[in-house]
């Protein structure tokens, strides 16, 4: 089985990587024209949050096919909050700045330490922390955050730990972070039944 997944770790990268792409790419055409007007420095601490873990992985053990789909997301969160930028369809709260700050200190935190793992740690805490008020709003109004974009993040992800774990384990953790997470919102917004 080993020697199955290290064949099919490039095609299966790809895979996952298309999904995110589509998956982001709907938001993209509704940010565009103007039917989402997203929370600008949220997506930029994100692509930071993401870009760094390419770079701190890449880096500490070089390039895996699991980061394929962490690069496709990365480029997907730049291009939302440019493009909400470009077209003045953005919403500017005072939270979202900690959210720019936990990226950029994702960053600094690896320059200091030259830690792999602390820095990826830290992108999940961080990223956990925000992505919380969606956990939140998915629990208390699930059928305002029922979309296709979760189905197609948790299928993404799922493909993303079957070959992050054939490789040094580092791989392994932000992946399975985004799995668990998307399979809980799924979860909270296609499977529970409501009270």
């Amino acid at each position: 089985m080993g020697e199955l997944l290290i064949y099919l770790e490039e095609p299966i990268g790809y895979l996952a990587s298309v999904l995110i792409f589509f998956g982001q790419l709907t938001y993209f055409r509704d940010v565009w024209s103007k039917k989402i007007a997203p929370s600008v420095l949220s997506w930029y601490g994100w692509a930071l949050l993401m870009g760094t873990l390419i770079v701190v992985q890449v880096i500490s053990t070089g390039w895996d096919w699991s980061l394929m789909s962490i690069t496709s997301c990365t480029f997907g969160c730049v291009a939302i909050g440019t493009v909400s930028l470009a077209k003045r369809s953005y919403q500017l709260l005072k939270q979202d700045w900690w959210f720019l700050i936990l990226g950029l200190f994702c960053g600094v935190l690896y320059m200091l330490s030259k830690d792999p793992w602390l820095t990826t740690f830290f992108a999940v805490i961080s990223d956990f922390i925000i992505g919380f008020p969606t956990i939140v709003k998915a629990y208390k109004d699930p059928k305002n955050e029922k979309t296709k974009a979760w189905i197609i993040s948790l299928s993404c992800w799922s493909l993303t730990c079957l070959i992050s774990f054939n490789h040094n384990l580092i791989y392994a953790v932000f992946p399975v972070y985004v799995c668990l997470y998307s399979m809980y919102i799924v979860y909270l917004t296609y499977l529970r039944k409501a009270s």
